[in-house]
């Protein structure tokens, strides 16, 4: 082995479509290193922290000692790389301490009259959202709600939910939002967790729910209130104030427990980095299980702007009719809602914030320049975790920009102990204020807040701390300013042929060259009586290509896998195309790979031959 000594040295842009080239030559006792990037598409600062990689790796390398060390042991970060870390995650940032049916009362006394809710079934003021709100909170606490007792809040689209969950939190309670779409045995498995004294509930409300649990309605309650000036008890930011449950893995519902401080600082971030306000009139899509839609009715009523609920239907699938009937000018959409929504339909729409999938640059491109868009990133654990204002020209699919609530960590997505440098792909650790308290029942997913070895030990001057960080499951790259660019799950990177392959990547392929006109999604299948998974692309044709379906995937699938194979690995290329009507979507507006996986494996590679109609292009 040569000295390790290395020389770095940039060259010119690589030939051809090549990202980067890593040259290594050695001269004499020393051993140089030669980078050539693009600089479309990679930083110099991602270069450099590339080169100090290799070279870290290699000095390791030379001094190794034991013929028993993996591969795995190395470290593949550098001092410089830990010091550049250290020095921006060195401080926790300061959780909120305020309360947030506090803001909404400050917006009520100094702006009565603004417009607060815009619903399919009326409207209040500040001052009516407050004095109604009020009203059921002492209804709620004449039936002992108080510190710690869970309220599950069931009501169809309507302007009740935001007055329900701020009089549970003024009552000191804990709200727990339900979506009437929720199937019967799912609800009651997340009561019998939640352990309710009684639900509040629409007029509409099912006689079945009555069997689960004690019920009343909103109305009912408030005539328990003998006065508006009666005292309500006193709240503290670490009471508890939500309750949500989410899929667990065992296939149970996963309750999550959010403090008065969680939800404060990740709502008023959320009105921060979207610039919620007066004038913005918020269009509510999401599903009143998702934690999404409580925290955009919360942050936009804490900005002195305006909640609009249309009807359960119009809200799901973001009708444009009900959009401008309720003179909406921003919305939160997945993206692959967002694909289906015309811009030219929904004139009154100003602002779009996209979040639950990674964002391909094809939605930004359909949105250019007609409305401002944001893309925001958090699992229910961490609501809040990146946002960012998307500029179309520099736009780069997955970018998720930051936040100043939390602190992001990369590490190895197999070994949280391992800490990797910016522009390094691993997993996101997520550490401050923003995360949520607790599991319910001490849920098995607990695994997933570590404190790593690299935290409690410092770096240099920085002293090391008992942290505790959230392990997202998500494979992301931070750039040298700091903003996230999200990859994917970890579950949707799959390996072909002993190579890795990130599904979203698949799918940008053949959506280029289908050009707009099919929906494609990318999933790992294993069909009856197959040996092996096979790479499948499930096509969606648009309603607009008046053939069969068969026939349509043929046309429009011609002669495609050999233009794949020009510009990606063979492993990239879909093995067989399956002709569906739609792409099945979760009650969250994701797509449901799960759904997808099921259909593949349904069939033989011959009925999924038949169903293509004649063989693709090879390659």
């Amino acid at each position: 082995m040569p000295n390790q000594n290395c020389r770095y040295g940039q060259s010119t842009e690589p030939k051809g479509d090549r990202i980067i080239v890593v040259r290594f030559n050695l001269q004499g006792s020393f051993l140089q290193m030669q980078i050539q990037f693009s600089d479309k598409r990679f930083h110099s600062k991602e270069a450099e922290n590339l080169a100090r990689m290799l070279q870290g790796i290699l000095q390791q390398l030379h001094n190794i000692s034991s013929k028993s060390t993996l591969l795995t042991e190395l470290n593949l970060i550098s001092q410089q790389d830990l010091r550049e870390l250290w020095n921006r995650n060195s401080t926790v940032p300061p959780a909120s301490e305020n309360l947030v049916h506090s803001l909404v009362h400050q917006i009520a006394q100094y702006h009565p009259d603004f417009p607060a809710v815009c619903a399919w079934d009326g409207s209040l003021t500040y001052k009516e959202l407050v004095d109604l709100s009020t009203r059921l909170a002492l209804g709620l606490a004449r039936k002992g709600v108080g510190r710690g007792v869970v309220v599950p809040l069931y009501f169809e689209k309507s302007l009740w939910m935001p007055v329900a969950l701020l009089a549970v939190l003024k009552a000191g309670g804990v709200f727990l939002q339900l979506a009437n779409s929720i199937p019967k045995g799912r609800i009651e498995a997340i009561l019998n967790t939640a352990n309710s004294p009684f639900a509040l509930v629409g007029k509409s409300t099912p006689a079945w729910m009555g069997d689960i649990v004690p019920t009343h309605t909103a109305e009912d309650v408030m005539l328990l209130a003998e006065s508006t000036d009666s005292p309500l008890p006193q709240c503290s930011e670490n009471q508890d104030a939500v309750q949500l449950f989410t899929s667990g893995s065992t296939g149970t519902p996963k309750g999550i427990v959010w403090t008065h401080t969680v939800l404060a600082t990740n709502c008023e971030e959320i009105m921060r980095k979207l610039s919620f306000g007066p004038g913005i009139r918020q269009f509510q899509t999401a599903s009143y299980e998702f934690d999404v839609s409580m925290m955009e009715s919360i942050a936009i009523l804490i900005s002195g702007g305006c909640l609009c609920i249309p009807q359960e239907n119009d809200g799901v699938h973001c009708s444009p009719q009900a959009l401008e009937a309720l003179q909406a000018n921003s919305v939160y959409l997945t993206p692959t809602l967002a694909r289906k929504l015309d811009p030219d339909s929904v004139p009154s729409l100003k602002y779009l914030a996209l979040e639950g999938e990674v964002l391909p640059k094809d939605i930004v491109s359909k949105f250019d320049r007609r409305l401002t868009m944001y893309n925001f990133y958090g699992p229910a654990e961490c609501p809040l975790v990146s946002a960012c204002t998307i500029d179309p020209d520099s736009f780069e699919t997955g970018l998720a920009g930051v936040t100043s609530v939390c602190l992001r960590w990369i590490v190895d997505p197999h070994n949280h102990n391992n800490l990797l440098p910016d522009g390094a792909i691993g997993e996101l650790l997520v550490e401050g204020p923003i995360l949520m308290d607790r599991y319910i029942c001490g849920d098995p997913d607990v695994a997933a807040f570590v404190t790593p070895i690299w935290l409690r030990q410092g770096f240099a001057q920085f002293s090391g701390r008992q942290g505790r960080l959230f392990k997202t499951g998500d494979l992301v790259r931070c750039k040298p300013d700091g903003s996230l660019v999200i990859l994917g799950r970890k579950d949707t990177q799959v390996q072909i042929g002993g190579e890795r392959v990130e599904l979203t990547e698949v799918e940008h392929h053949v959506r280029k060259f289908l050009q707009g006109r099919a929906g494609v999604v990318a999933e790992m299948i294993t069909p009856i009586a197959s040996l092996k998974p096979v790479l499948a692309a499930f096509i969606a044709i648009r309603d607009e290509i008046n053939l069969p379906l068969g026939a349509s995937l043929q046309v429009l699938t011609a002669g495609i896998n050999e233009k794949l194979a020009q510009y990606v690995p063979r492993t990239f290329i879909p093995e067989v195309y399956i002709p569906v009507d739609t792409i099945p979507m979760t009650a969250a507006g994701k797509t449901d790979r799960k759904a997808l996986c099921k259909m593949g494996g349904s069939m033989t590679l011959d009925e999924i031959s038949r169903l293509q109609e004649s063989r693709l292009g090879a390659c």
